[in-house]
C-alpha cells in the first residue's frame, strides 16, 4: 500500500465563513415525527435472553417487539394488573 499525503482543504470564501458563523448554512431541524400513540423506550437485555426471546419471536412469526409486549401484557394480566 503506497502513503499519500493527505490532501489539503479547498480554501473557504470569506463569505462560506460568514455563513457558517451566523448559522445561514445550517440545514433547517427536522420536522418531529407524527405522533402514533406508543412512546419509544430502551432496555437491556442479557445476550443468551435476547437470543431465546428472538428464537422464540420468530417461532410465533411477530416481531420481538410484539412479543417481548404481548408477553409483557399477558403476564401483567395475570397478576391482576
Amino acid at each position: 500500500m503506497a502513503i499519500a499525503k493527505k490532501p489539503k482543504p479547498a480554501p473557504a470564501s470569506d463569505a462560506a465563513a460568514e455563513a457558517f458563523i451566523s448559522g445561514k448554512d445550517t440545514p433547517a431541524p427536522a420536522p418531529e415525527p407524527e405522533p402514533t400513540g406508543r412512546k419509544q423506550v430502551m432496555i437491556r437485555f442479557d445476550p443468551v435472553l435476547l437470543e431465546r426471546v428472538d428464537k422464540a419471536a420468530k417461532r410465533s412469526g411477530i416481531s420481538r417487539s410484539s412479543w417481548v409486549q404481548y408477553q409483557l401484557n399477558k403476564a401483567l394480566e395475570d397478576m391482576g394488573l
